[in-house]
């Protein structure tokens, strides 16, 4: 595992693109994920069907990419990038310390056009949303429960918590082992559409939510472009015959 980058490690002077703008309005916008170095020439090209890219800064230096090369990449993307940072807790590749990683991602704000933060380090990351809102950057405020599936009681309790920071999409991922998770993340779709929410599951039926869940109303569909990012997430290019969607629907075992 390389060493916990710092801010420091930006040595270049890059002038920041002008924003651009995301069409939130359009359901579901295809979010394709980069984790690696030949991942960054989707910035450039996006493949076809592709609304956003999602840069999973964490990722991509783990995998040696240095932060120079990313934001010169980013400077020259021709499609809007969505910027994520994670650590180690929140499935990420580092643990940086709250104002190493808050100056790190200061440097970077300015050449995205959308920012993910999760829900639970908002209270640690309040420059970074004050930067957020100061540059007039979008924002995605996620909230990942990989290993406890979240109840009808504990989701409604996640609303409540997600409704008071205003951002442009809520994200939320819930652990889906059985049909009925899928159902228990399907039900704020439905009754809670006025919140632009995007809701995947992980773990057995995590496919089987991103196949099901969109046409409910999740705002975003994501795929990775170069490597999957999370486990159960499709390629861009994958494609499913009718035969292969039974198991996925019903994975053996749950």
């Amino acid at each position: 595992m390389p060493m916990t980058p710092t801010s420091a490690d930006l040595k270049s002077e890059i002038s920041a693109p002008s924003r651009k703008s995301i069409p939130w309005k359009q359901t579901p916008l295809t979010v394709g994920t980069i984790s690696t170095a030949q991942g960054l020439a989707h910035l450039l090209k996006a493949p076809k069907g592709i609304d956003l890219v999602e840069v999973r800064l964490d990722l991509l230096l783990s995998n040696g990419v240095a932060p120079d090369v990313i934001q010169e990449a980013l400077a020259q993307r021709s499609v809007p990038a969505l910027l994520t940072l994670r650590t180690r807790d929140e499935g990420g590749s580092f643990n940086w310390r709250s104002r190493q990683r808050v100056l790190f991602f200061l440097k970077f704000i300015p050449f995205a056009d959308a920012v993910d933060l999760e829900l639970i380090n908002i209270p640690r990351l309040k420059r970074v949303l004050r930067m957020v809102r100061r540059s007039k950057r979008d924002l995605v405020i996620s909230s990942h429960s990989l290993k406890r599936k979240l109840t009808p009681l504990r989701l409604q309790r996640l609303l409540t918590q997600l409704r008071k920071t205003r951002a442009h999409v809520y994200k939320i991922v819930g652990l889906a082992r059985h049909r009925r998770d899928l159902h228990t993340l399907a039900e704020p779709l439905l009754t809670h559409s006025h919140m632009r929410l995007a809701i995947m599951g992980s773990g057995p039926l995590a496919t089987a939510s991103r196949l099901s869940l969109p046409a409910l109303g999740s705002r975003l569909l994501y795929v990775h472009l170069d490597e999957a990012a999370a486990p159960g997430q499709p390629g861009h290019e994958t494609t499913f015959s009718f035969s292969e969607l039974g198991p996925i629907f019903s994975p053996k075992g749950v």
